[in-house]
Formats: C-alpha cells, structure tokens, sequence
C-alpha cells in the first residue's frame, strides 16, 4: 500500500465508494465484507445494505476496503475498481479530449474528497485544499504519450486502473504502463509514475 500519509478528517464522496461495489458486485461474499468495512448500516424494511450517493465516508474505512480487495483479488482487482471510478465520479466540465481527462484527474480527485466537511477543490473559485497528495500529468510533445505522476494515499494498482479508465474514455486503445524507474509507492516510494501511449 502507499506510504503517502493523508491529513485527518477527510472523507470520500460516496458515488466514489460505490464503484468499488460496482467492480465487484460478481463477488457477494467480498461485497458484504466490505459493507461491513466502510460501515454502512442496514436500511429499510428488508434489512439491505448498499452504499449512499449523498453520503460522504472516512478516508481510512475507505482505504481498508482497498486492502481487502488486494487481499482478496489481487492487484487485478484494484486495477479493475479503478477502471469503474472514470464511469460513475464527478468530474470536471468541458473535458474533450485524452489531454484534458488525464489533466483533470488532480481536480477530480479533489472534487470527491472533503476535509473536515469542506470541499476539496472549489470550481467557483478554483481554490484546492492540501492533504490528499496529487495527480500530475505531463503530456509528451509531438507524441500520443503522456506521463501520470500519482503521489496519493491509493494503491499502486487501483491509479493504474483509475488513469486506464480515464484515457480509454477518450483513447479506447490507450495503453498504460507503470515506470518503476521512478519508483513504486508499494515498494516505500513516495509516488508512482505510470506512462500512457495510444
């Protein structure tokens, strides 16, 4: 898992945690053990537990449910939970081509944060609160290349899925490999670098 520590109070909005269930809904045993990790309580007459768009959820359940899905499925099944994120979380307007997605990650992922109840990034004002890390891209000149820079509390696996599932909405044959010559948070680095070609 990352060694990126995050600030206390953060929560994660719950159209985020709900692609995790989306991802693995074809395992009901792995979908009630992580209920039971994020804590969400039983409603209704029928007792069903399901995660709550309008709720926003503690970081660190958040972050145990991911070590539970390691556990469990393996780097595979972090890389396919983070393919679903691009599908359902909020995201940035006006984002029309491969360049532009992979650039607003770092604003997307503020979007669906909050820190001690308060929006991480302001699109009014454009302001962004620290204590989550970052996305940083850079695009190759001249080249379908660009570089994804990852320095945040997520697994390794999990942001290569997350940058896979946001490029190929644009690039359906966008290819993204991991550059561990820049080191590996898995492995007690501070950051991951994945680059993406299509």
């Amino acid at each position: 898992m990352s060694q990126f520590s995050y600030e206390p109070g953060i929560t994660v909005t719950g159209v985020s945690v709900a692609s995790i269930v989306e991802a693995i809904q074809s395992f009901s045993v792995l979908v009630n053990t992580l209920l039971d990790v994020m804590k969400v309580p039983a409603r209704g007459a029928t007792g069903e537990r399901a995660i709550d768009p309008n709720v926003w959820y503690p970081m660190e359940d958040y972050l145990l449910a991911y070590k539970k899905i390691d556990t469990l499925l393996g780097g595979r099944g972090l890389e396919k939970v983070g393919t679903m994120i691009p599908k359902n979380a909020v995201f940035p307007a006006n984002i029309t081509d491969i360049h532009k997605a992979l650039a607003s990650l770092d604003v997307a992922f503020h979007m669906n944060h909050r820190k001690s109840g308060k929006d991480m990034f302001n699109p009014a004002t454009g302001e962004m609160l620290e204590g989550i890390g970052h996305y940083t891209y850079t695009a190759a000149s001249g080249k379908n290349e660009g570089t994804v820079v990852c320095n945040n509390p997520y697994p390794c696996r999990f942001d290569q899925g997350l940058v896979k599932g946001m490029a190929q909405r644009f690039m359906p044959n966008a290819v993204v490999t991991h550059d561990a010559s820049h080191g590996c948070r898995q492995k007690g680095g501070d950051s991951c670098t994945f680059v993406v070609t299509w």
